[in-house]
């Protein structure tokens, strides 16, 4: 029965501890994401610099799958227009060439 009665006294503890912590401001520790705060990427042509700015809210087993997928999406778009731009670029850099 003491057994029972300080297993009960520690988990209690446990839980009274695990939400003070999670209501207290810890130095060095940023502040939990928020569902659906993820901006995107800015409108418009997508550079490096953008890119490295991209921040993606955590989930339990990772990344938000949704906002990962619309990220890769998006760059494979503007690199596939990139790519038919220099592929042109070069055709007409061949054809002034003769």
């Amino acid at each position: 029965m003491i057994i029972l009665i300080l297993m009960l006294t520690v988990l209690a503890l446990g839980v009274v501890l695990a939400v003070i912590v999670s209501r207290v401001n810890v130095p060095g520790v940023e502040d939990a994401v928020q569902p659906h705060s993820f901006p995107g990427l800015a409108d418009g042509i997508t550079n490096a610099q953008s890119v490295r700015e991209v921040r993606l809210d955590v989930a339990v087993r990772g990344y938000r799958m949704d906002q990962v997928d619309g990220v890769l999406q998006r760059l494979a778009e503007e690199l596939s227009m990139r790519d038919a731009e220099i592929a042109r670029l070069r055709q007409e850099d061949r054809d002034g060439d003769l």
